[in-house]
């Protein structure tokens, strides 16, 4: 994990005078918020061009720090000839083979991008996992960047100020400045000659960046000789199956099969963590030992089931965070407490015992309130059911220290941190997106010193296994065509749409978000399946105990229902910003949709 700083200058003729754009320190403290291991500089001079590069780094592979940049000389004499590396990622396998538990990957990937000839695109073809990246190969003088081909990593690049021609790449946006920053776009490897003709002073983004693109597998229309890379996965299943389809069962291959492919995938992604990444451990074992592994944990089937097949992974004296996020929401307090004035007024104005609790509720001078069971939190949706999860793994794994933490925002605290959280998102700058930005925020926020650095998240199963209620709707509407077409839709921009944002969010706390769903052999076979070895959308029913789960993601419903979390299996679909109660918070915010611009009224 890394935080990414780079700049592409032209000084001036003045050698006290830089065209370049001033980096702010605001800018250097949030990249360095990313990575608390380490924060290093590396500066050099390509022919009229100065290349900064500044990187921080949370290390999470090998058994020591590796710092960053990563930089050599390639032997020649010229000062062209170093080789550097910024890198923000998580190499699993490359070319299909596994490094080992004590091995770096940064130190990995960046001998073999030293050692290409120049191939890069051909190295970082063959890596499977997350990763953003700025490279130089100064033999060649080409500087190159980018983003993995589903975008599972942020990096933006800054546009040129007037008057200057400098490029600056980072993997956050300048809170300052934020309308200066796009999103470098998941379409393929970027790449700056810095040997080609050029005009000193004009926009240098314009002249020189190039891309290698990402083509699917299927793609004949570019020509044999062009440059270009093949997607690591086919393209969806669109073989509509036939009527009077059996329903999925517990027994079904494909359940068989997830269950195998989500092991592999978690096995990479919870095993050997090192130590020097967590805290304390040294000396601590039983109640004191600290988690290596957290959950952003709904109490939702996606989450659930990492938590469940987690466990069958992790020894059983390695406990397992459940992070578990719930809000003040005033509109909905508001709302419960007008309902119950109403109620009481109703009922000859009896007065009602008061069981709101803290400062949030001073203001609500009211005896009309919520059942007495009930406070500000163990209202939200989200809390319940993470109650209800949480107990079922206790039962069905007991030998699993499982640490529900509950973690509560009040409203002040919200207000406190959204202009902070809006800087993260961009350029991300939807309701929707606050909503969503805020939750991860908050959940990912270090309770103790001890937490887990690495969270997991269920992000992708409800794009790959049809999970949202638009999926049954589009098949209420057109059948399996309607359904496919919805399901590859949402495929296509789960990048765009969610990964670089959630990457700045959770990053922000020096925390790295793992998603397993995502995992590039998983993805590769579950996308080739048919339709209705996902989903249970027309299938026909045998009238097993389990025909009662939702035809939502029904594969994953019944590993669910096989591994013994009954419960969990039937859970219903909440999206987070509901469930956590973070969508519409204001008490008198208007008709306000997800689709709307952030509002940036003074609170």
């Amino acid at each position: 994990m890394c935080g990414i700083l780079f700049q592409l200058s032209q000084p001036g003729n003045d050698s006290n005078h830089s065209t370049s754009s001033p980096i702010s320190d605001g800018l250097i403290n949030d990249v360095a918020r990313r990575g608390p291991d380490s924060l290093s500089t590396v500066e050099i001079v390509a022919g009229s061009f100065r290349l900064t590069f500044c990187a921080s780094v949370l290390s999470l592979r090998g058994t020591a720090v590796v710092p960053q940049p990563l930089f050599s000389h390639s032997g020649q004499s010229s000062e062209a000839g170093d080789y550097v590396l910024c890198w923000n990622g998580e190499a699993w396998r490359v070319g299909g083979e596994e490094f080992g538990p004590d091995e770096n990957d940064t130190r990995l990937i960046f001998d073999k991008l030293s050692s290409c000839e120049g191939r890069v695109h051909d190295v970082l073809q063959q890596i499977e996992g997350p990763f953003a990246f700025v490279f130089y190969d100064g033999p060649r003088r080409k500087l190159w960047f980018g983003r993995d081909w589903l975008g599972r990593r942020s990096l933006l690049l800054r546009k040129a100020a007037p008057g200057t021609s400098d490029i600056t790449i980072c993997s956050i946006a300048d809170s300052q400045n934020t309308c200066q920053w796009d999103e470098v776009e998941a379409d393929g490897f970027y790449f700056i000659d810095l040997s080609a003709p050029h005009q000193p002073g004009n926009n240098v983004q314009h002249q020189l960046i190039q891309r290698i693109s990402f083509i699917s597998q299927t793609d004949h229309t570019e020509q044999e000789h062009s440059t270009c890379m093949r997607l690591p996965i086919p393209q969806l299943c669109k073989t509509i199956p036939p009527p009077n389809t059996p329903s999925l069962t517990p027994n079904s291959p494909a359940v068989a099969r997830l269950y195998d492919l989500l092991y592999d995938s978690l096995r990479l992604r919870v095993q050997h963590i090192p130590l020097h990444s967590v805290p304390l451990v040294p000396g601590h074992d039983g109640s004191l030992r600290p988690s290596k592994v957290g959950i952003l944990f709904s109490g939702g089937l996606d989450c659930t089931m990492l938590a469940r097949i987690a466990h069958d992974i992790l020894p059983t004296n390695e406990p397992i965070e459940l992070l578990n996020v719930a809000f003040e929401n005033r509109r909905v307090l508001d709302a419960a407490v007008a309902e119950t004035k109403k109620s009481a007024k109703a009922n000859n104005n009896k007065t009602l015992r008061t069981t709101l609790h803290g400062p949030a509720f001073e203001n609500h001078a009211t005896s009309a309130t919520l059942p007495a069971e009930d406070n500000i939190y163990s209202i939200c949706p989200d809390r319940q059911t993470g109650r209800k999860s949480w107990k079922e793994l206790q039962t069905v794994c007991p030998n699993r220290d499982w640490r529900f933490k509950e973690i509560n925002v009040p409203y002040d605290e919200v207000i406190a941190h959204k202009h902070k959280v809006i800087g993260l998102l961009h350029p991300h700058d939807t309701e929707m997106d606050l909503s969503i930005g805020l939750a991860f925020y908050f959940a990912s926020r270090p309770l103790e010193t001890d937490s887990p650095k690495i969270l997991l998240s269920g992000l992708g199963a409800d794009e790959l296994f049809g999970g949202y209620a638009r999926h049954g709707t589009a098949f209420n509407r057109t059948g399996y065509p309607g359904l496919i077409d919805e399901l590859e839709l949402d495929l296509t921009r789960l990048g765009k749409r969610n990964l670089g944002r959630d990457d700045r969010i959770i990053a922000n706390w020096g925390r790295e978000a793992r998603f397993p769903f995502l995992d590039e052999r998983l993805l590769r076979e579950v996308i080739a399946w048919p339709v209705t070895d996902k989903c249970g959308f027309g299938a026909i029913p045998a009238g097993d105990d389990w025909d009662v789960l939702d035809s939502e993601k029904k594969v994953l419903r019944l590993l669910a229902w096989k591994l013994g979390m009954r419960n969990v299996a039937g859970e219903k679909k909440r999206a987070i910003q509901f469930g956590a109660r973070t969508a519409k918070m204001e008490p008198k915010g208007g008709k306000v949709k997800g689709t709307h611009k952030i509002s940036v009224k003074a609170e």
